[in-house]
């Protein structure tokens, strides 16, 4: 996947960014929002599928069996939960796997640029949950709000976290 570049003539890009604080600078030379979404969507092809499906799926049956213990049965929350760490799991051990190419450069440079990536798709799984689960549309959006924006800390922050370590050593 070849990493799409244009530069505008202030030199900062087509879509005048100067990166989020922290992020290590520009997104990129020029990239746009959708060409940021699809260099993430290259960089996520090297995640840890296979983990990231066992954690979540672990979290999920555990919240379940603690709902059990609890005296009630819950599917919604504890699969909503499982799907936080479903994709922070993938998206975070996408960051810290050693593959390399130009997505996974530049995700390792922009952790929180590429942490919208997971985030975006938390929310829509878990909105899509909610409702299936007739949790109601005002619901739906803000559970999907929070969880998304959960799995998407989580993988900037592992990120951030990574490429701090990596200078140092």
């Amino acid at each position: 996947m070849s990493v799409p570049t244009r530069t505008g003539s202030s030199g900062r890009g087509a879509s005048g960014s100067t990166g989020a604080p922290g992020s290590g600078g520009t997104a990129g030379p020029g990239l746009n929002r959708r060409e940021e979404m699809a260099v993430s969507g290259a960089a996520l092809s090297q995640a840890p599928w296979g983990a990231a499906a066992v954690a979540g799926g672990v979290t999920a049956g555990a919240d379940v069996l603690l709902h059990l213990i609890g005296g009630h049965l819950a599917i919604g929350g504890p699969v909503s939960l499982g799907a936080i760490i479903f994709f922070a799991v993938a998206g975070g051990g996408a960051l810290l796997r050693s593959q390399g190419g130009r997505a996974m450069r530049w995700a390792r440079r922009n952790p929180w640029r590429f942490a919208l990536a997971p985030g975006a798709a938390c929310l829509i799984v878990v909105f899509a949950l909610t409702v299936a689960l007739g949790g109601g549309l005002p619901g739906a959006v803000f559970t999907g709000l929070w969880h998304g924006a959960a799995a998407y800390g989580l993988t900037g922050l592992t990120g951030t976290v990574a490429r701090t370590r990596r200078r140092a050593s």
